[in-house]
């Protein structure tokens, strides 16, 4: 009887009740909150528009972008003037220049100058804006907030639409070196723990060059394949930990390669995806390429000054850093 005892309490503590797995699960869940920050005043950005709406406040807006997966959006606030002056200014100039005085017309609108879009003042975008803001474009109606509002992605960032924005490092390392890599670019070993992102970043693999290709044991028998670090270990037998230090039991998704993994390994294992969307598991000492995920981060640097009227002569976002923070 004592015996018995003694070894249910040994089960207990080392398997905690379900009740306990499923507490740190939300708590771990409660954790993740995506804000956006402002960062052009009287711009907006013309990446791909996933959700259109109108809506009352900027808060309304930015809750709609995470009902829609959106990683930026443009918003209009209602007391802004209805029409870009931007392009009212530059009507003016083409008609000044090409109409003689003594023959007066009225301005001139392109056909397709108005686009479906302009009808709402909440525009959800699927990818933010690079370092250097090649697609911001001039418009007094539109602010343009982001996730990515203090450390904007480099132009060598891969953005996966709704997802995030991702380094594939061709460099080979091992696990921990990687891991430090990408916490180095601001970031961490990329989160593939659900279907969507297993399948996009692996979609992405298929046109990496076949120089990133590792074969799948030592004796180089197999056929090559393009294999990737990403953020799933092992550092206890059966308890793999996801790059934000989630249990993989929190999540229902798996995509275990056949026979990974191995009865037989020996932890610390990680893991590495596959360009067939696969998950295998290796030895954290192998050197292989990996996929680092930016974090998202604000607020902005430089924070532009939001109840500022727009300016088309001058600039309208600020050269110094705002002390007031703005999130949503």
């Amino acid at each position: 009887m004592h015996l018995t005892v003694v070894l249910a309490a040994l089960v207990f503590l080392r398997s905690p009740p379900e009740g306990t797995s499923l507490r740190s699960c939300e708590i771990a869940a409660r954790k993740i909150v995506h804000r956006f920050y402002p960062l052009r005043h009287c711009q907006r950005s013309n990446r791909s528009v996933i959700g259109l709406k109108n809506v009352k406040t900027v808060r309304e807006c930015a809750d709609f972008a995470r009902d829609k997966q959106g990683l930026a959006f443009n918003f209009a606030p209602l007391d802004r003037n209805s029409s870009n002056w931007y392009e009212l200014v530059k009507e003016r100039e083409r008609n000044r220049s090409t109409v003689p005085p003594w023959k007066p017309q009225p301005p001139r609108v392109a056909f397709n100058s108005f686009g479906f879009d302009d009808f709402y003042n909440c525009h959800v975008l699927d990818c933010p804006e690079y370092r250097n803001l090649s697609t911001i474009v001039n418009d007094t109606r539109f602010d343009y907030y982001t996730l990515y509002a203090r450390l904007l992605p480099s132009s060598n960032a891969t953005c996966i639409p709704s997802i995030g924005m991702f380094l594939f490092e061709d460099t080979r390392n091992n696990y921990s070196n990687a891991y430090n890599s990408c916490v180095t670019a601001g970031g961490s070993l990329a989160h593939i723990a659900s279907d969507a992102r297993t399948f996009h970043l692996a979609k992405y693999l298929v046109n990496l060059s076949s120089g990133n290709y590792t074969t799948a044991n030592s004796t180089n028998v197999t056929t090559a394949e393009p294999v990737y670090y990403v953020g799933l270990n092992e550092t206890l037998k059966n308890r793999f930990f996801t790059s934000a230090e989630e249990r993989l039991d929190c999540f229902t998704f798996r995509a275990w390669a056949p026979g990974h993994p191995d009865r037989n390994r020996h932890p610390p294992s990680c893991v590495a995806l596959t360009d067939e969307g696969s998950w295998k598991v290796y030895n954290c000492n192998r050197t292989l390429p990996y996929i680092c995920e930016l974090h998202t981060s604000g607020p902005a640097l430089y924070a532009p000054k939001l109840k500022r009227k727009c300016f088309v002569k001058r600039p309208n976002n600020r050269k110094a850093p705002s002390r007031r923070v703005t999130t949503l």
